[in-house]
């Protein structure tokens, strides 16, 4: 059958596995080492932190650091096409380009973030727990919250919002991953660069035509939208920052597969 070209779940339990296999001390000593690295630096913290973690929100900047390190794994997947030795012998294994690109997405976002957020929550837990176990003079323990995952969305008003702000770190680490494909060395901060230059141009674009349509209420970089509701509780402005959160992995990974397919021509 021709949709067998494509994907065979034998085929690709088997690149799967062989992926695991070659691969295998890097995955591990990566999980192992943000897993050790997030439990160092909560104690750390929690033991500079004298005041205590009152709220759940005393994590964020503790998250952001930890989501900066499992970014940089995203942004190095495929690692077989950063040499071209190995990117010649990657190629030839049997398997679609499909097959070989799912491969990295399960393994790179649909495992390692569910992992990667689980190890965050245990390793606060046992920064605490080792907070009691170990007391140190002018901290209590007691003053230090759970961190909890549901605490972080508290803040974000509507279920819409919360949809925004989950996909918006999923498309963000698409973008990382199909940068990984299109960039042969130093992938991670060509991505990086990239992606604030074009979020550079998105800005001066609308500053540019703020100046064109709206010269009399702007001033120098100044941005101005007309805002007007296009729902209740949903406005123009949202419906923008959602579409590009929300859908904008759904041009990111096609993009990704076909200049992987791009490579084996």
């Amino acid at each position: 059958m021709n949709q067998n070209k494509y994907f065979n779940p034998g085929r690709f339990a088997r690149l799967f596995k062989h992926d695991l296999l070659i691969n295998q001390k890097i995955y591990f000593f990566a999980i192992a080492g943000i897993g050790i690295a997030i439990y160092l630096l909560s104690y750390f913290i929690m033991l500079q932190n004298r005041g205590g973690f009152l709220t759940t929100d005393s994590y964020v900047p503790l998250m952001l650091f930890y989501m900066m390190g499992l970014g940089a794994l995203i942004g190095n997947s495929f690692p077989a096409l950063k040499n071209q030795i190995k990117t010649s012998s990657y190629l030839l294994y049997p398997g679609s380009t499909f097959e070989k690109f799912m491969v990295q997405f399960v393994i790179r976002i649909v495992l390692l973030i569910p992992i990667a957020f689980g190890l965050f929550w245990i390793g606060t837990h046992l920064a605490k727990a080792t907070m009691f176990l170990v007391h140190q003079p002018g901290t209590d323990p007691n003053n230090i919250i759970d961190f909890n995952y549901s605490y972080l969305l508290e803040d974000v008003p509507t279920l819409l919002d919360k949809t925004f702000v989950v996909f918006s770190i999923f498309s963000f680490a698409t973008v990382l991953f199909a940068g990984a494909v299109w960039f042969k060395r130093f992938s991670l901060v060509k991505t990086l660069i990239i992606t604030g230059l074009m979020f550079g141009v998105y800005l001066l674009t609308f500053v540019f035509f703020s100046h064109i349509f709206f010269s009399d209420k702007v001033v120098g970089f100044d941005i101005y939208i007309n805002q007007y509701k296009v729902a209740k509780d949903l406005h123009n402005i949202q419906v923008l920052l959602y579409s590009v959160g929300v859908l904008s992995w759904l041009f990111l990974l096609p993009l990704a597969y076909f200049k992987l397919k791009e490579k084996e021509v």
